[in-house]
């Protein structure tokens, strides 16, 4: 398993996405984090605790005796930076093996909050975007890919310190925790393992006819909604019941609970036809079908619901998310400061050591998390196999975001008569001329670029893309972009191709305009304040709820430049007004200056109070390091604007040294109880020299500024570019520093409003937390994740996807849900395609292409330049069965007959710039088809067709035009005018 840590995960382009416009903070006011200055603004921060899961067996991830996994800790770590995708490699180990003394023993892990870009053993993926070696250093810092990703969603990540979670296989009595490890808390069984598992709904979802042999389920009729005559359509993991006219029953458990589930498509796609089920049996023939009953499941896992404490069923204590508080080590409950009692607005993040999808299933599950609700799992394998967004994804599942939300997967087909899309689903830039419902491909980049797209249809994330255009990086990889077209495909922070200030789109050719497409992932942020709102979570304005697992962070900014403006001075004027956008009540309590090495405070003239909006605000400064408190002198007498409260006691010590570095010098101005408020101001001055001279604006622009805020979050700005395009410099708390980890540090001060923290993100209209017993586990699906098992597109021949090259027949067939790729190719057969998706690219057919359901794609990503497909036979989409289908035919598609037909609703069909020399055929179809194109769009060129088009019996909207048709009088039927 790989002890790196990389990733940075989808690309900006269609993974901004959104900024949150307001945070429910630890109490029950609704406190708002709406962005003021576009994307880049960073106002909301999330905390999250991460826990290695462990026992103390040699489980072989890594291949050695251990108590802890990667990301922490790890023995050894290989990386090749030369490969396009900078790939990490597998940790060597020698026999018998024996542990990096790097690294830090358990007991002596540091309880601190963790500074991933420079820690020498950081938590998740942290990369330096200029080489793609892990960890980073202090000379050199590197990229927190988790933050990084959250960042560009206007979340900042709080990482707390790591905790381990031990069980002791040897003897279970006794804690496997070291003696003396602060940070181990003994667990009460062994959660190294989560298997997930199907569980029933109890509810009756189809009734059909058919029979089982051997592993293999034949529906001989179609389906119906149980009691009625309404089509209804069968699905993997449905529970299958009933008994032959033996008496026969299908497969239960031994206690009668229904064990035979379908777990694989064959040519069936929810009616009649073939799927395959988890467990072999004979139950009917093919001569004597017997009535088969499906009931719909759930994917969920007892163990994960025990191990983030969101089993409902248990009364003492109750789950996170129906107010139960967290015991350790959840919720920072392990750490004595800074957290106690224990919060359930806390993140838990577990690692563990795998994540086991339901038996049968097989395929690779990376991460494991609650919709709406506190937690995540993350699996060894994520390492192992390097799937670096993995963590960022898993964490906004917590948030309410789904595979399907602000433009998130596929192409979806605007509904409703205006053929409007509907929030919050969508689509996003660039849309394809031809779009079918369901297209995720190099035409439609934003599905495989975005961050919430589920795993298999998700790009493969490699770092090379994920960091282009990072600063440090320099072009975009020719891995990253599609070899024909240049188009950014695999996922990268900074998409050139994407104008952030805009949301505008293409109209794809269904006729829907930019105004009626909903607010895309990366245009959440600008739309938002279009509207003077956005939204991450919801959109139900005027009210507007968001998540208990987000906060505000307040907006403080400060000004700073030279005394005189020039560079004859060393006295630098840094002014400071009241935060904006906490917490109700939230104060400054602590500002700090940190200088970079090559400078240092004057000695002969310290820190000076220019001006002040009331007396004393300041209540003492301090250099580091330096031999204590510094005079505080005047200048000018403060502005009366209210009295400080003498009683209240000030911010704790949050470290020995408060610099944002470590060897830095550093000067740390604590603010009078309550703080700094909103109504308050200052201005001050302070000496500093760079060398032996006096500071410029040049020098001044490098230093850094932390604020501690009275909800103890701190934060680390700087001033931006240097040297510096205007003055004053300015540096904003919602613009930290990429390289000077956030965190918190433990406040008496109480806030103005404070309350119970919501473990979950609650549902914008009761206000309660969702049921997690009401929906399934997100990423638990292991056919929908990236190492779902692979299956031949060449009939067996290889596992090649795509295919290229000579393809022997007689005749390929694909199904089950297979999507296949195929370029530069020769089929000496036949393709058939049976519940599949297919993509023929610079291909011929030498036989028939016929597709009963699925999608089919037969135009190059180019046409000026890709060659086109040729099928010596015929074409026939459709069949009598009315199965769904999609389909985009040309520009360029050579062809003798075509023949479209049975289509139900739903599907959307286009034959643009193609020639058919046996004629076309369109008849009894009920989805929409494009025939060529009206004079009023320009996305679908006229097609050559010799031996006639009739269209007859189709009740869906036909549109087309433009098309030379022979002989000479156009079309028939319905098609006359095309």
């Amino acid at each position: 398993m790989s002890g790196m840590k990389l990733r940075v995960g989808r690309t900006i382009s269609a993974f901004l996405l959104s900024a949150v416009a307001a945070c429910l903070t630890s109490g029950t006011a609704l406190a708002t984090c709406n962005p003021g200055e576009g994307a880049g603004a960073i106002p909301c921060y999330m905390r999250v605790q991460p826990i290695d899961v462990a026992n103390t067996q040699n489980l072989g991830i890594p291949p050695v005796p251990t108590v802890v996994y990667s990301p922490f800790n790890s023995t050894s770590l290989n990386i090749d930076p030369t490969t396009a995708g900078m790939t990490f490699q597998t940790p060597t180990t020698v026999s018998p093996p024996t542990p990096n003394p790097s690294q830090p023993p358990l007991a002596n892990i540091p309880s601190s909050i963790p500074n991933n870009s420079t820690s020498s053993n950081p938590i998740g993926f942290v990369v330096q975007p200029g080489n793609g070696a892990s960890p980073g250093t202090s000379s050199i810092p590197a990229v927190d890919v988790t933050r990084e990703l959250l960042n560009q969603l206007g979340i900042d990540l709080v990482w707390l310190p790591m905790t381990e979670y031990v069980y002791n296989n040897n003897n279970p009595s006794i804690s496997a925790c070291p003696d003396g490890a602060t940070s181990c808390v003994a667990a009460p069984q062994d959660f190294t393992t989560l298997n997930v598992k199907l569980a029933s709904t109890g509810t009756n979802v189809a009734t059909c006819s058919g029979f089982v042999s051997g592993t293999t389920l034949t529906i001989t009729s179609s389906c119906t909604v149980p009691g009625t005559t309404t089509t209804a359509n069968l699905a993997v993991y449905n529970f299958l019941s009933g008994s032959d006219s033996r008496g026969t029953p299908i497969a239960k458990n031994p206690d009668g609970t229904l064990a035979t589930f379908i777990s694989g498509l064959g040519t069936g796609s929810g009616g009649k036809g073939t799927y395959t089920v988890n467990i072999s049996q004979n139950v009917g023939s093919s001569s004597k079908p017997f009535t088969i009953t499906a009931t719909s499941s759930t994917l969920t896992s007892d163990l994960f619901k025990t191990l983030s404490q969101q089993n409902t069923i248990v009364i003492n204590p109750l789950a996170i998310s129906k107010g139960g508080t967290p015991v350790a080590p959840l919720g920072g409950a392990a750490l004595m400061p800074p957290f106690s009692p224990p919060d359930p607005a806390i993140v838990n993040l577990f690692f563990v050591n795998a994540l086991n999808p339901p038996p049968a299933i097989g395929g690779t599950l990376y991460g494991l998390a609650w919709i709406c609700n506190n937690g995540v799992a993350i699996s060894s394998q994520t390492f192992a196999q390097s799937r670096p967004d993995t963590i960022a994804h898993e964490l906004l599942h917590n948030l309410c975001l789904d595979h399907g939300t602000y433009g998130a997967g596929p192409w979806t087909k605007p509904t409703g008569s205006n053929g409007s899309y509907l929030q919050p689903f969508g689509v996003v830039p660039q849309i394809p001329g031809t779009p079918l419902p369901g297209q995720c491909d190099p035409n439609y980049p934003a599905c495989g670029a975005n961050l919430m797209t589920t795993g298999i249809l998700r790009a493969e994330p490699i770092l090379a893309c994920i960091l282009a255009g990072y600063p440090g990086t320099t072009t975009i990889p020719a891995a990253c972009k599609d070899p024909v077209t240049g188009v950014q495909t695999a996922p990268g922070l900074f998409n050139p191709n994407v104008n952030l200030q805009t949301d505008k789109v293409s109209s794809p050719s269904s006729g829907a305009s930019s105004a009626q497409l909903p607010v895309s992932q990366q245009g959440q942020v600008i739309k938002g304040l279009d509207r003077g709102q956005s939204g991450l979570l919801f959109d139900n304005t005027p009210t507007l709820k968001f998540s208990g697992l987000l906060s505000p962070i307040p907006q403080e900014t400060t000004k700073a430049q030279l005394e005189t403006g020039g560079s004859s001075t060393d006295r630098a004027i840094f002014d400071l007004s009241g935060p904006a956008s906490g917490k109700p009540g939230e104060t400054l309590l602590g500002w700090v200056l940190t200088l970079p090495e090559e400078q240092s405070f004057a000695k002969h003239d310290g820190f000076h109070i220019v001006s002040q909006s009331r007396k004393d605000l300041v209540q003492e400064v301090k250099y580091y390091p330096g031999p204590g408190h510094n005079p505080l002198k005047r200048d000018i007498a403060y502005q009366p604007h209210g009295d400080n409260d003498a009683d209240k006691p000030s911010i704790a010590a949050a470290d020995p040294s408060p610099c944002a570095f470590a060897a830095a010098e550093c000067l740390v101005v604590k603010f009078q109880p309550p703080g700094l408020g909103a109504d308050d101001s200052i201005s001050f001055s302070n000496s500093i020299l760079s060398g032996d001279a006096p500071i410029t604006n040049e020098n001044l622009c490098k230093v850094k500024i932390t604020y501690i805020f009275s909800d103890g979050y701190v934060t680390t700005s700087n001033f931006g570019r240097c040297p510096p395009v205007s003055l004053p410099l300015i540096a904003n708390s919602w613009h930290p520093d990429p390289h000077v980890a956030p965190h918190v540090v433990q406040s008496n001060l109480l806030l103005a409003v404070d309350g119970g923290s919501l473990g979950c993100t609650s549902d914008p209209v009761t206000g309660q937390c969702p049921d997690v017993d009401q929906t399934s586990i997100a990423d638990s699906d292991a056919l929908q994740e990236a190492g779902a098992p692979k299956q031949s597109c060449d009939g067996g021949a290889t596992m090649n996807n795509p295919v290229t090259g000579i393809i022997s027949g007689p005749n390929i067939i694909i199904q089950g849900g297979q999507i296949c790729r195929y370029q530069d190719c020769e089929f000496l057969g036949s393709l058939t395609i049976n519940n599949a998706t297919a993509y023929l690219k610079n291909c011929k057919v030498d036989g028939n292409l016929t597709m009963n359901s699925g999608k089919l794609f037969l135009s190059p990503l180019d046409n000026s330049t890709a060659r086109s497909v040729t099928v010596l036979g015929n074409i026939q989409i459709g069949s009598k069965d009315s199965l769904p289908n999609s389909f985009s035919i040309g520009p360029g598609t050579n062809s003798n007959n075509l023949t479209i037909q049975n289509l139900p609703s739903g599907g959307l069909g286009y034959v643009c710039g193609s020639t058919f020399v046996g004629g076309m055929s369109v008849n009894n179809n009920a989805s929409s088809i494009q025939i060529g194109e009206p004079t009023t769009l320009t996305n679908c060129p006229g097609n050559r067709i010799s031996s006639g088009l009739s269209c007859k019996g189709n009740t869906a909207t036909l549109i087309g035009g433009q098309n030379t048709i022979l002989p000479s009088g156009g079309g028939s039927g319905q098609c006359a005018n095309f």
